[in-house]
């Protein structure tokens, strides 16, 4: 999976004032899309409940970064 970094401006509860934050995430593409769509149909709807298990597991809480402070 490709990575994309996003970015917000937040209150960073370290530096106490609103900086700009950083995280990566894993973008798919519309190909990507597809083919989870057509092993839900062929699979019947398994592989369906085998993805949400996994992005379940693998899933980033939080993960926002400051540039100012690091933390």
């Amino acid at each position: 999976m490709a990575k994309a970094l996003e970015q917000t401006i937040k209150a960073c509860k370290h530096c106490q004032k609103k900086t700009v934050h950083n995280r990566t995430t894993n973008k798919t593409g519309l190909i990507m899309f597809l083919v989870h769509i057509v092993l839900t149909v062929v699979t019947a709807g398994v592989w369906l409940v085998l993805l949400i298990i996994w992005m379940i597991l693998n899933a980033k809480i939080g993960g926002w970064t400051c540039q100012e402070c690091g933390k």
